[in-house]
Protein backbone atom coordinates (compact mmCIF):
# COMPACT_ATOMS: atom_id res chain seq x y z
CA UNK A 1 0.00 0.00 0.00
CA UNK A 2 3.03 2.39 0.70
CA UNK A 3 4.61 1.42 -2.20
CA UNK A 4 1.31 2.62 -4.37
CA UNK A 5 1.12 5.95 -2.54
CA UNK A 6 4.90 6.55 -3.28
CA UNK A 7 4.10 5.92 -6.84
CA UNK A 8 1.09 8.13 -6.61
CA UNK A 9 3.07 10.61 -5.27
CA UNK A 10 5.80 10.50 -7.41
CA UNK A 11 3.39 10.75 -10.93
CA UNK A 12 1.82 13.63 -9.57
CA UNK A 13 4.93 15.48 -8.94
CA UNK A 14 6.20 14.37 -12.54
CA UNK A 15 2.70 15.71 -14.01
CA UNK A 16 3.37 19.06 -12.34
CA UNK A 17 6.64 19.23 -12.55
CA UNK A 18 5.92 18.97 -16.83
CA UNK A 19 2.79 21.16 -16.67
CA UNK A 20 4.75 24.31 -15.00
CA UNK A 21 7.53 23.29 -17.68
CA UNK A 22 4.96 23.25 -20.32
CA UNK A 23 3.58 26.70 -19.17
CA UNK A 24 7.35 27.92 -18.96
CA UNK A 25 7.98 27.01 -22.63
CA UNK A 26 5.29 28.37 -24.03
CA UNK A 27 5.35 31.49 -21.75
CA UNK A 28 9.10 31.82 -23.23
CA UNK A 29 7.97 31.16 -26.98
CA UNK A 30 5.01 33.96 -26.62
CA UNK A 31 7.92 36.39 -24.79
CA UNK A 32 9.94 35.94 -27.75
CA UNK A 33 7.11 36.00 -30.27
CA UNK A 34 6.20 39.68 -28.70
CA UNK A 35 9.43 41.30 -28.91
CA UNK A 36 9.41 40.12 -32.62
CA UNK A 37 5.52 41.17 -33.38
CA UNK A 38 6.51 44.69 -31.46
CA UNK A 39 9.18 45.32 -33.78
CA UNK A 40 7.29 44.13 -36.47
CA UNK A 41 4.99 46.37 -36.39
CA UNK A 42 7.03 49.16 -35.90
CA UNK A 43 8.88 48.35 -38.99
CA UNK A 44 5.72 48.20 -40.67
CA UNK A 45 4.49 51.85 -39.03
CA UNK A 46 8.12 52.94 -40.54
CA UNK A 47 7.08 51.87 -44.36
CA UNK A 48 3.76 52.96 -44.05
CA UNK A 49 4.58 56.42 -43.36
CA UNK A 50 7.68 56.60 -45.49
CA UNK A 51 5.15 55.79 -48.38
CA UNK A 52 2.10 58.21 -47.54
CA UNK A 53 1.39 61.33 -48.64
CA UNK A 54 1.17 64.22 -45.53
CA UNK A 55 -2.43 64.02 -45.45
CA UNK A 56 -2.51 60.39 -44.93
CA UNK A 57 0.08 60.86 -42.18
CA UNK A 58 -3.15 61.05 -39.64
CA UNK A 59 -4.23 57.99 -40.11
CA UNK A 60 -0.89 57.06 -38.76
CA UNK A 61 -0.78 59.44 -36.10
CA UNK A 62 -2.03 58.40 -32.11
CA UNK A 63 -3.37 55.45 -30.91
CA UNK A 64 -3.03 52.63 -33.33
CA UNK A 65 -4.67 49.48 -32.52
CA UNK A 66 -4.10 45.77 -34.26
CA UNK A 67 -3.79 42.20 -33.94
CA UNK A 68 -2.01 39.26 -35.03
CA UNK A 69 -1.15 35.35 -34.88
CA UNK A 70 2.25 33.79 -34.64
CA UNK A 71 2.97 29.77 -34.38
CA UNK A 72 -0.45 29.87 -33.02
CA UNK A 73 -0.62 32.61 -30.77
CA UNK A 74 -2.72 35.45 -30.57
CA UNK A 75 -1.28 39.08 -29.88
CA UNK A 76 -2.96 42.31 -29.48
CA UNK A 77 -0.95 45.57 -30.74
CA UNK A 78 -1.57 48.81 -29.42
CA UNK A 79 1.12 51.70 -31.09
CA UNK A 80 1.35 55.14 -30.62
CA UNK A 81 3.24 57.49 -33.56
CA UNK A 82 4.14 60.65 -32.37
CA UNK A 83 5.47 63.53 -34.71
CA UNK A 84 8.18 66.63 -34.29
CA UNK A 85 8.44 69.86 -35.83
CA UNK A 86 11.32 71.16 -36.99
CA UNK A 87 11.71 72.60 -33.60
CA UNK A 88 11.37 69.45 -31.49
CA UNK A 89 8.18 70.30 -30.13
CA UNK A 90 5.20 67.44 -30.89
CA UNK A 91 2.61 68.24 -33.73
CA UNK A 92 -0.87 67.31 -33.03
CA UNK A 93 -2.28 64.63 -34.76
CA UNK A 94 -4.91 66.85 -36.82
CA UNK A 95 -1.78 69.40 -37.93
CA UNK A 96 0.77 66.42 -39.32
CA UNK A 97 -0.78 67.27 -42.62
CA UNK A 98 0.18 70.96 -42.76
CA UNK A 99 3.32 71.13 -40.44
CA UNK A 100 6.86 70.30 -41.79
CA UNK A 101 7.81 67.48 -40.32
CA UNK A 102 11.21 66.55 -38.59
CA UNK A 103 10.57 63.26 -36.61
CA UNK A 104 8.38 60.51 -35.58
CA UNK A 105 8.71 58.08 -32.60
CA UNK A 106 6.76 54.77 -32.93
CA UNK A 107 6.05 53.00 -29.88
CA UNK A 108 4.68 49.80 -30.06
CA UNK A 109 3.58 46.73 -27.64
CA UNK A 110 2.69 43.22 -28.00
CA UNK A 111 0.18 41.65 -25.92
CA UNK A 112 -0.16 38.12 -26.32
CA UNK A 113 -3.56 35.76 -25.10
CA UNK A 114 -2.84 34.85 -21.65
CA UNK A 115 -1.83 30.72 -21.60
CA UNK A 116 -3.92 29.03 -18.72
CA UNK A 117 -2.71 29.74 -15.18
CA UNK A 118 -0.18 32.16 -16.88
CA UNK A 119 -0.13 36.05 -16.58
CA UNK A 120 -0.04 37.59 -20.77
CA UNK A 121 3.48 38.43 -21.73
CA UNK A 122 3.66 41.73 -22.72
CA UNK A 123 6.62 43.19 -25.12
CA UNK A 124 7.44 46.78 -26.26
CA UNK A 125 9.49 48.03 -29.26
CA UNK A 126 9.78 51.77 -29.61
CA UNK A 127 11.89 53.42 -32.75
CA UNK A 128 12.95 57.22 -33.19
CA UNK A 129 13.17 58.12 -37.10
CA UNK A 130 13.75 60.76 -39.12
CA UNK A 131 12.09 62.44 -41.87
CA UNK A 132 13.30 64.21 -44.94
CA UNK A 133 10.62 66.12 -47.15
CA UNK A 134 10.71 64.53 -50.50
CA UNK A 135 9.23 67.55 -52.71
CA UNK A 136 6.43 67.24 -55.72
CA UNK A 137 8.36 66.15 -59.33
CA UNK A 138 10.73 63.78 -57.15
CA UNK A 139 11.02 60.38 -58.52
CA UNK A 140 10.24 58.51 -55.51
CA UNK A 141 8.55 55.15 -56.57
CA UNK A 142 10.03 52.05 -57.51
CA UNK A 143 7.83 51.19 -60.39
CA UNK A 144 5.00 54.33 -61.96
CA UNK A 145 2.62 53.53 -64.90
CA UNK A 146 0.87 57.01 -66.03
CA UNK A 147 -1.91 53.81 -67.02
CA UNK A 148 -2.48 50.13 -66.22
CA UNK A 149 -0.09 47.91 -64.50
CA UNK A 150 0.14 44.49 -65.29
CA UNK A 151 2.90 41.85 -63.91
CA UNK A 152 2.45 37.98 -64.77
CA UNK A 153 4.93 35.13 -63.26
CA UNK A 154 7.33 35.29 -60.69
CA UNK A 155 7.96 39.08 -60.12
CA UNK A 156 9.89 39.99 -57.09
CA UNK A 157 10.06 43.57 -56.33
CA UNK A 158 12.22 44.49 -53.21
CA UNK A 159 14.09 47.60 -52.03
CA UNK A 160 18.08 47.94 -51.54
CA UNK A 161 17.37 49.50 -48.21
CA UNK A 162 16.38 46.19 -46.48
CA UNK A 163 12.85 47.75 -45.81
CA UNK A 164 9.63 47.30 -47.32
CA UNK A 165 9.87 50.87 -49.07
CA UNK A 166 9.82 49.29 -52.85
CA UNK A 167 6.49 50.91 -53.73
CA UNK A 168 4.21 50.48 -56.83
CA UNK A 169 2.15 53.68 -58.30
CA UNK A 170 -0.10 53.46 -61.04
CA UNK A 171 -2.45 56.40 -62.35
CA UNK A 172 -4.78 53.11 -63.65
CA UNK A 173 -5.40 49.68 -62.98
CA UNK A 174 -3.00 47.30 -61.13
CA UNK A 175 -3.11 43.40 -61.87
CA UNK A 176 -1.02 40.85 -60.48
CA UNK A 177 -1.39 37.33 -61.90
CA UNK A 178 0.96 35.07 -60.68
CA UNK A 179 3.00 34.20 -58.02
CA UNK A 180 4.13 37.93 -57.30
CA UNK A 181 6.47 39.75 -53.86
CA UNK A 182 6.07 43.39 -53.56
CA UNK A 183 8.18 44.43 -50.16
CA UNK A 184 6.23 48.03 -50.63
CA UNK A 185 2.57 49.17 -51.04
CA UNK A 186 0.70 49.58 -54.15
CA UNK A 187 -0.97 52.60 -55.04
CA UNK A 188 -3.50 52.32 -57.97
CA UNK A 189 -6.27 55.45 -58.98
CA UNK A 190 -8.04 52.67 -60.51
CA UNK A 191 -8.88 49.45 -59.39
CA UNK A 192 -6.42 46.81 -57.55
CA UNK A 193 -6.76 42.83 -58.41
CA UNK A 194 -4.42 40.34 -56.92
CA UNK A 195 -5.75 37.19 -58.77
CA UNK A 196 -2.83 34.77 -57.98
CA UNK A 197 -0.40 33.97 -54.84
CA UNK A 198 0.38 38.12 -54.19
CA UNK A 199 2.26 39.18 -51.43
CA UNK A 200 2.21 42.96 -50.48
CA UNK A 201 4.66 43.55 -47.72
CA UNK A 202 2.46 46.82 -46.87
CA UNK A 203 -0.68 48.75 -47.92
CA UNK A 204 -2.93 47.81 -50.82
CA UNK A 205 -4.72 51.16 -51.64
CA UNK A 206 -7.35 51.79 -54.75
CA UNK A 207 -9.65 54.47 -55.36
CA UNK A 208 -12.00 51.80 -56.32
CA UNK A 209 -12.18 47.94 -56.11
CA UNK A 210 -9.42 45.76 -54.37
CA UNK A 211 -10.41 42.37 -55.22
CA UNK A 212 -8.27 39.23 -54.23
CA UNK A 213 -9.25 35.75 -55.72
CA UNK A 214 -6.65 33.50 -54.52
CA UNK A 215 -6.52 32.48 -50.50
CA UNK A 216 -2.75 32.50 -50.99
CA UNK A 217 -2.76 35.88 -51.54
CA UNK A 218 -1.13 38.14 -48.36
CA UNK A 219 -1.13 42.06 -47.55
CA UNK A 220 0.59 43.03 -44.91
CA UNK A 221 -0.96 46.32 -44.05
CA UNK A 222 -4.18 47.89 -44.70
CA UNK A 223 -6.77 47.22 -47.49
CA UNK A 224 -8.02 49.93 -48.58
CA UNK A 225 -11.03 51.21 -50.88
CA UNK A 226 -12.19 54.96 -51.13
CA UNK A 227 -15.01 54.75 -53.69
CA UNK A 228 -15.80 51.03 -54.24
CA UNK A 229 -15.90 47.59 -52.25
CA UNK A 230 -13.04 45.21 -51.23
CA UNK A 231 -13.22 41.28 -51.42
CA UNK A 232 -10.35 39.23 -49.84
CA UNK A 233 -11.35 35.53 -50.19
CA UNK A 234 -9.32 34.10 -47.80
CA UNK A 235 -6.57 36.50 -48.15
CA UNK A 236 -4.06 37.13 -45.10
CA UNK A 237 -4.50 40.37 -43.94
CA UNK A 238 -1.91 41.97 -41.04
CA UNK A 239 -4.11 45.45 -40.63
CA UNK A 240 -7.68 46.48 -41.68
CA UNK A 241 -9.37 46.33 -44.36
CA UNK A 242 -11.92 49.76 -44.79
CA UNK A 243 -13.86 50.66 -47.85
CA UNK A 244 -16.63 53.14 -49.37
CA UNK A 245 -18.79 49.24 -49.59
CA UNK A 246 -18.83 46.50 -48.67
CA UNK A 247 -15.98 44.22 -47.16
CA UNK A 248 -15.73 40.59 -47.36
CA UNK A 249 -13.76 37.80 -46.65
CA UNK A 250 -12.84 34.79 -44.19
CA UNK A 251 -10.78 37.64 -42.17
CA UNK A 252 -13.50 40.06 -41.70
CA UNK A 253 -14.58 36.83 -39.20
CA UNK A 254 -12.33 38.71 -36.77
CA UNK A 255 -13.23 41.73 -34.60
CA UNK A 256 -11.37 44.89 -35.11
CA UNK A 257 -10.37 43.76 -38.83
CA UNK A 258 -12.97 44.84 -41.79
CA UNK A 259 -14.89 47.96 -41.92
CA UNK A 260 -17.02 48.48 -44.18
CA UNK A 261 -20.15 50.73 -45.96
CA UNK A 262 -18.09 53.45 -44.24
CA UNK A 263 -19.59 56.00 -47.51
CA UNK A 264 -17.52 57.75 -50.35
CA UNK A 265 -16.10 60.70 -47.44
CA UNK A 266 -14.63 57.70 -45.03
CA UNK A 267 -11.53 56.44 -46.71
CA UNK A 268 -9.47 59.07 -48.71
CA UNK A 269 -7.63 58.23 -52.36
CA UNK A 270 -4.39 57.22 -52.76
CA UNK A 271 -2.87 60.30 -53.37
CA UNK A 272 -2.85 61.72 -56.80
CA UNK A 273 1.00 61.80 -58.64
CA UNK A 274 1.09 63.15 -62.27
CA UNK A 275 3.67 61.51 -64.83
CA UNK A 276 6.76 63.72 -63.96
CA UNK A 277 7.86 65.27 -67.20
CA UNK A 278 11.76 64.90 -68.32
CA UNK A 279 11.97 67.43 -70.77
CA UNK A 280 15.65 67.82 -72.14
CA UNK A 281 17.23 71.05 -73.91
CA UNK A 282 19.73 73.29 -73.26
CA UNK A 283 18.85 73.64 -69.91
CA UNK A 284 18.58 70.31 -68.79
CA UNK A 285 21.94 69.57 -70.65
CA UNK A 286 23.70 72.00 -68.54
CA UNK A 287 22.41 70.50 -65.35
CA UNK A 288 24.17 67.26 -66.11
CA UNK A 289 27.10 68.12 -67.23
CA UNK A 290 27.52 70.38 -64.26
CA UNK A 291 26.85 67.03 -62.33
CA UNK A 292 29.86 65.25 -64.44
CA UNK A 293 28.58 64.11 -67.49
CA UNK A 294 30.60 66.05 -69.10
CA UNK A 295 30.97 64.18 -72.59
CA UNK A 296 27.98 64.79 -75.06
CA UNK A 297 27.71 62.45 -77.92
CA UNK A 298 25.23 63.45 -80.21
CA UNK A 299 24.25 60.73 -83.27
CA UNK A 300 23.99 60.54 -86.37
CA UNK A 301 27.47 60.77 -87.08
CA UNK A 302 29.44 59.45 -89.38
CA UNK A 303 28.91 55.59 -89.76
CA UNK A 304 26.97 55.37 -86.66
CA UNK A 305 23.66 56.67 -88.70
CA UNK A 306 20.07 56.51 -87.40
CA UNK A 307 18.76 52.68 -88.08
CA UNK A 308 20.50 49.41 -88.15
CA UNK A 309 23.81 49.34 -88.37
CA UNK A 310 25.13 48.97 -91.74
CA UNK A 311 28.37 50.23 -92.73
CA UNK A 312 30.23 49.87 -96.52
CA UNK A 313 31.86 46.85 -97.22
CA UNK A 314 35.36 46.57 -96.27
CA UNK A 315 35.14 48.60 -92.53
CA UNK A 316 36.70 46.52 -89.86
CA UNK A 317 34.48 44.64 -87.29
CA UNK A 318 34.44 46.52 -84.35
CA UNK A 319 35.88 45.37 -81.26
CA UNK A 320 34.15 45.16 -77.52
CA UNK A 321 34.99 44.93 -74.42
CA UNK A 322 35.92 41.76 -74.34
CA UNK A 323 39.16 42.79 -77.42
CA UNK A 324 37.19 40.51 -79.85
CA UNK A 325 35.70 42.07 -83.24
CA UNK A 326 32.11 41.45 -83.73
CA UNK A 327 29.92 41.58 -86.96
CA UNK A 328 26.84 43.66 -85.74
CA UNK A 329 25.29 43.34 -88.72
CA UNK A 330 21.20 42.83 -88.05
CA UNK A 331 21.80 43.24 -84.13
CA UNK A 332 22.69 46.47 -83.42
CA UNK A 333 21.17 49.92 -84.41
CA UNK A 334 24.04 52.66 -85.58
CA UNK A 335 24.06 53.95 -82.04
CA UNK A 336 23.84 50.44 -80.78
CA UNK A 337 26.94 49.83 -82.41
CA UNK A 338 28.98 52.33 -81.41
CA UNK A 339 27.88 51.64 -77.67
CA UNK A 340 29.10 48.32 -78.12
CA UNK A 341 32.73 49.58 -79.35
CA UNK A 342 32.84 52.52 -77.21
CA UNK A 343 30.98 52.15 -73.97
CA UNK A 344 33.78 50.20 -71.64
CA UNK A 345 36.53 53.30 -72.70
CA UNK A 346 34.48 56.53 -71.94
CA UNK A 347 36.93 59.74 -70.84
CA UNK A 348 33.81 60.91 -68.27
CA UNK A 349 30.64 60.18 -67.37
CA UNK A 350 28.25 60.32 -70.93
CA UNK A 351 25.38 61.80 -72.34
CA UNK A 352 24.12 59.72 -75.79
CA UNK A 353 22.15 61.36 -77.53
CA UNK A 354 20.50 59.71 -80.58
CA UNK A 355 18.02 62.52 -82.39
CA UNK A 356 16.71 59.70 -84.48
CA UNK A 357 12.91 59.84 -83.60
CA UNK A 358 11.54 56.96 -85.47
CA UNK A 359 14.56 54.32 -84.75
CA UNK A 360 15.21 52.95 -81.84
CA UNK A 361 18.83 52.48 -80.11
CA UNK A 362 18.92 48.19 -80.45
CA UNK A 363 20.86 45.46 -79.24
CA UNK A 364 20.09 42.17 -79.55
CA UNK A 365 22.17 39.46 -78.38
CA UNK A 366 25.00 42.09 -77.51
CA UNK A 367 26.54 43.20 -74.46
CA UNK A 368 27.23 46.52 -72.63
CA UNK A 369 29.93 46.88 -70.66
CA UNK A 370 30.31 50.58 -69.01
CA UNK A 371 33.13 52.27 -67.53
CA UNK A 372 31.38 55.22 -66.57
CA UNK A 373 28.08 56.52 -66.09
CA UNK A 374 25.78 57.12 -68.71
CA UNK A 375 22.66 58.84 -69.91
CA UNK A 376 21.28 57.14 -73.16
CA UNK A 377 19.11 59.90 -74.66
CA UNK A 378 16.77 58.22 -77.34
CA UNK A 379 14.20 59.83 -79.30
CA UNK A 380 12.90 56.70 -80.80
CA UNK A 381 13.48 54.95 -77.59
CA UNK A 382 15.69 52.06 -76.34
CA UNK A 383 15.04 47.96 -77.26
CA UNK A 384 17.57 45.94 -75.67
CA UNK A 385 16.76 42.03 -76.61
CA UNK A 386 18.08 38.55 -76.88
CA UNK A 387 20.34 37.19 -73.97
CA UNK A 388 22.06 40.74 -73.35
CA UNK A 389 24.09 41.29 -70.36
CA UNK A 390 24.84 45.05 -68.92
CA UNK A 391 27.97 45.15 -66.73
CA UNK A 392 30.64 46.95 -66.01
CA UNK A 393 34.61 46.71 -66.37
CA UNK A 394 35.89 45.38 -63.67
CA UNK A 395 37.20 47.83 -61.06
CA UNK A 396 34.93 50.56 -62.59
CA UNK A 397 32.06 49.68 -60.15
CA UNK A 398 30.71 47.55 -57.22
CA UNK A 399 27.07 46.79 -55.78
CA UNK A 400 28.15 49.48 -53.53
CA UNK A 401 29.62 52.34 -55.45
CA UNK A 402 27.55 51.22 -58.88
CA UNK A 403 27.77 52.60 -62.51
CA UNK A 404 24.32 54.62 -63.30
CA UNK A 405 22.46 53.90 -66.33
CA UNK A 406 19.40 55.96 -67.45
CA UNK A 407 17.25 54.65 -70.44
CA UNK A 408 15.93 57.72 -71.29
CA UNK A 409 13.03 58.78 -73.70
CA UNK A 410 12.56 62.56 -72.70
CA UNK A 411 8.88 63.71 -72.42
CA UNK A 412 9.84 66.45 -75.08
CA UNK A 413 13.25 67.73 -77.12
CA UNK A 414 13.55 71.33 -77.49
CA UNK A 415 10.28 72.05 -77.05
CA UNK A 416 8.95 68.99 -79.35
CA UNK A 417 7.03 66.52 -77.23
CA UNK A 418 7.47 63.03 -78.68
CA UNK A 419 5.02 61.01 -80.04
CA UNK A 420 4.24 57.49 -78.98
CA UNK A 421 4.39 54.71 -81.83
CA UNK A 422 4.43 51.46 -79.69
CA UNK A 423 6.66 51.00 -76.88
CA UNK A 424 8.91 53.23 -75.76
CA UNK A 425 11.26 50.90 -73.56
CA UNK A 426 11.55 47.03 -74.16
CA UNK A 427 14.03 44.60 -72.15
CA UNK A 428 13.04 41.08 -73.87
CA UNK A 429 14.02 37.86 -73.42
CA UNK A 430 16.82 37.50 -70.73
CA UNK A 431 18.32 41.30 -70.65
CA UNK A 432 20.16 41.36 -67.30
CA UNK A 433 21.65 43.92 -65.27
CA UNK A 434 24.45 42.80 -63.08
CA UNK A 435 24.49 44.82 -59.71
CA UNK A 436 27.59 46.92 -61.02
CA UNK A 437 24.87 48.89 -62.42
CA UNK A 438 21.88 51.06 -61.66
CA UNK A 439 19.39 51.84 -63.92
CA UNK A 440 16.37 54.30 -64.76
CA UNK A 441 14.02 53.70 -67.19
CA UNK A 442 12.48 56.32 -68.26
CA UNK A 443 9.72 56.98 -71.35
CA UNK A 444 6.45 59.08 -71.79
CA UNK A 445 5.34 55.70 -73.87
CA UNK A 446 4.56 52.43 -73.25
CA UNK A 447 7.50 49.76 -71.23
CA UNK A 448 7.59 46.32 -71.38
CA UNK A 449 9.78 43.94 -69.50
CA UNK A 450 9.52 40.38 -69.86
CA UNK A 451 11.52 36.57 -69.91
CA UNK A 452 14.22 36.60 -67.06
CA UNK A 453 15.00 40.23 -66.81
CA UNK A 454 16.75 41.70 -63.45
CA UNK A 455 17.73 45.07 -62.94
CA UNK A 456 18.49 47.55 -59.47
CA UNK A 457 17.03 50.79 -59.97
CA UNK A 458 13.63 52.62 -61.05
CA UNK A 459 10.57 52.04 -63.68
CA UNK A 460 8.73 55.35 -65.06
CA UNK A 461 5.92 54.88 -67.81
CA UNK A 462 3.80 57.62 -69.46
CA UNK A 463 1.70 54.96 -70.23
CA UNK A 464 0.97 51.37 -69.90
CA UNK A 465 3.68 49.11 -68.38
CA UNK A 466 3.89 45.07 -68.61
CA UNK A 467 6.09 42.69 -66.93
CA UNK A 468 5.98 39.32 -67.69
CA UNK A 469 7.89 36.14 -67.02
CA UNK A 470 10.42 36.09 -64.01
CA UNK A 471 11.25 39.88 -63.25
CA UNK A 472 13.47 40.48 -60.54
CA UNK A 473 13.92 43.82 -59.33
CA UNK A 474 15.88 45.92 -56.56
CA UNK A 475 14.69 49.35 -55.77
CA UNK A 476 17.22 51.90 -55.48
CA UNK A 477 16.18 55.80 -56.19
CA UNK A 478 18.66 57.28 -58.66
CA UNK A 479 19.66 61.05 -59.13
CA UNK A 480 18.06 62.98 -62.14
CA UNK A 481 20.14 66.29 -62.42
CA UNK A 482 18.23 68.10 -65.14
CA UNK A 483 14.93 67.85 -67.21
CA UNK A 484 12.17 67.59 -64.59
CA UNK A 485 10.46 70.50 -63.47
CA UNK A 486 11.94 72.16 -60.46
CA UNK A 487 11.10 70.69 -57.11
CA UNK A 488 8.12 72.78 -55.68
CA UNK A 489 7.48 73.71 -51.95
CA UNK A 490 4.91 70.93 -51.46
CA UNK A 491 5.91 68.02 -49.87
CA UNK A 492 4.95 64.56 -51.21
CA UNK A 493 6.01 62.59 -49.03
CA UNK A 494 8.86 62.24 -46.68
CA UNK A 495 12.07 59.72 -46.45
CA UNK A 496 13.15 58.04 -43.35
CA UNK A 497 16.12 57.20 -41.93
CA UNK A 498 15.97 54.74 -38.40
CA UNK A 499 17.83 56.51 -35.68
CA UNK A 500 17.08 54.06 -33.40
CA UNK A 501 14.93 51.03 -32.19
CA UNK A 502 15.17 49.17 -29.64
CA UNK A 503 13.05 47.52 -26.45
CA UNK A 504 11.20 49.12 -23.93
CA UNK A 505 9.55 48.87 -21.05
Amino acid sequence: MGVVMLVGILVAVTITIAMQESKMTGRDRQRSSGVATAESQVDLLTAQIQSSAPAALTSLCGPIAGSTKVAGDSFSLASTVTYYDTSGNVVPCSQVATTLLAQAKIHSTATSAALAHSAAAVRTVESLIKLTPAYANNLDKAIFSDSSMTMSNKTVLKSASATPNADIYTNGNFTCNNNEEFHGSIYAQGSIYLNAQCTVSVDVWAKNQVSVTNPSASIGGRALSAQSTIGLDKAALGQQARAAGAVTGQVCSTAGKCFGNLGLTAVNPPPVTTFPQLKWDSTAQSAWVANGYTNVVTFPQGNFVCGWYNPPNGTPDLVGADGKSANLNGKASGVGAWLFANAYKLPADTIVISNCPSDKIILQGIGLTLNKNMVLLSLGGISFTGNTTITSVTGTATAADPNLLYFIQPYSYYGTVTTCSGEGITLDNQVTVDNTVNTLLYSPCAIRKANQSEIVGQVYSGSTLTIDNQFNMTYIPLPVWGGLASPSSQVNTYSVDTMYKREAQ
